[in-house]
């Protein structure tokens, strides 16, 4: 069994709903600063809605906007993210709300009615579900202040924590759900280093601020803890006396037989990459101090009636030994077998995935946030050029989830159990 060295109780949303938020055909914004805009833990989120636990329909849509605060956003969000009609939005700033200053009265008080009047103009449009979450962390190692070498990592982790404590307040009065971001960002950096050493960045090697993937997890994990999703992928039950199988929904048995069950599934567990050719580097340092697999992502395999006390599962090239007690329990397949038959359509996903958070991201701050506000007054005559504009990107980006919607195909793939001496 995993052993944890921090008790997550601050990770469960104050707020949080009894089961997932989504709807069918649900519209979801994500919004915030530029670590929303690294375009890392919000498709780590998109990939999880559309692969893992998915609600028929719902799309996703950037609208990071790299160094804004909260203020920002709730003048320019009329331009950015409301004409998308969400219907569920993620609001995730702080990191440039806290000025890069030790706690000040000043800037709480800013941040606090800047999230107030988000909230409201996500209400007043009509938008069902907001979550609210409080700012992330800086590396601990790696943070160098851009703005006052005297404010320390520690000291700005205080402010972080300050305005999260705001979030959650501003939370608790309008009546929508909080997302602790923060207390598992710290924790799991301080676990991590402490087992790893204090250069593995998990909050930025570049600047302390934009966190590397293993960072982006945490986030993830904790935003889609507070959207309700109970973290059940599906579950394979063997019979080793029959040689014959079943399997919960998002699974068909294709074949049973004594050693080997064959199933083809249309519900993924959630993948991590080991940093092996792929841009963004590795997920996996984290996973042995944040509860990712246990809450958010059970592919259970259970195996009755073995006559051996241990048995080899193999899944796709890797294979592991387990007692009988523990394949009676069940085994996470999706946290024993980290390379896993999943892994390439996942992976390919993921890539069609980062270029609509691309494609996204661009129009959002540059053409809807920026260009066409300024534009619209000097050419008012042009106006319906404008609109026909904006209404044919939002075509494109709608064609661009409907693609990746599409590319999710079942995955046919063999488990084999091998009884043991």
């Amino acid at each position: 069994m995993r052993m944890y060295l921090f008790v997550f109780l601050a990770l469960l949303p104050v707020f949080a709903p009894a089961e997932s938020v989504f709807r069918p055909g649900d519209v979801y914004t994500m919004c915030g600063d530029s670590i929303t805009q690294q375009e890392i833990y919000s498709i780590f989120i998109e990939d999880y809605i559309l692969m893992c636990q998915p609600v028929h329909g719902v799309r996703t849509v950037q609208c990071g906007w790299g160094g804004t605060g909260a203020d920002h956003f709730a003048v320019h969000m009329k331009d950015t993210a409301l004409p998308f009609t969400p219907s569920v939005a993620t609001v995730f700033f702080g990191m440039n709300d806290g000025n890069f200053a030790a706690p000040l009265p000043a800037n709480e008080q800013r941040f606090r009615e800047s999230l107030e009047k988000a909230v409201d103009h996500f209400k007043q449009a009509g938008t069902r579900v907001i979550i609210l979450g409080s700012p992330g962390a800086v590396d601990t190692y790696y943070f160098k202040n851009p703005h006052d070498a005297t404010v320390t990592a520690a000291t700005y982790n205080q402010t972080l924590g300050r305005l999260g404590d705001v979030a959650r307040d501003v939370a608790k009065e309008k009546g929508v759900i909080f997302a602790d971001v923060h207390t598992p960002m710290i924790e799991t950096m301080a676990a991590t280093k402490a087992a790893r050493g204090d250069k593995l960045s998990v909050c930025g090697e570049m600047d302390g601020v934009h966190a590397t993937p293993n960072g982006h997890l945490i986030m993830a994990y904790a935003f889609l803890k507070a959207m309700g999703f109970d973290g059940d992928i599906g579950t394979i039950t063997y019979d080793a006396a029959a040689g014959t199988a079943t399997a919960t929904d998002g699974h068909r048995v294709v074949s049973a037989k004594p050693g080997e069950v064959t199933i083809e599934s249309t519900r993924y567990p959630y993948c991590f990459n080991k940093g092996d050719n792929h841009p963004f580097g590795p997920t996996t340092s984290v996973l042995p101090y944040l509860p990712f697999n246990d809450d958010l992502n059970r592919y259970m395999l259970v195996v009755k009636n073995l006559k051996s006390a241990r048995a080899k599962i193999t899944w796709g090239t890797d294979s592991k030994e387990f007692t009988a007690a523990q394949l009676a329990k069940g085994i996470n397949l999706a946290a024993e077998f980290i390379n896993n038959p999943f892994v390439p359509a996942f992976n390919a996903i993921d890539d069609q995935m980062r270029i609509k958070g691309t494609f996204e991201s661009t129009i959002v701050t540059n053409y809807f946030g920026q260009s066409a506000p300024i534009v619209a007054p000097l050419l008012p005559e042009k106006a319906g050029s404008l609109r026909a504009a904006d209404a044919a990107l939002r075509d494109v980006d709608a064609g661009l989830a409907e693609y990746c919607a599409r590319a999710v195909k079942p995955v046919t793939h063999t488990i084999e159990i091998e009884e043991m001496n």
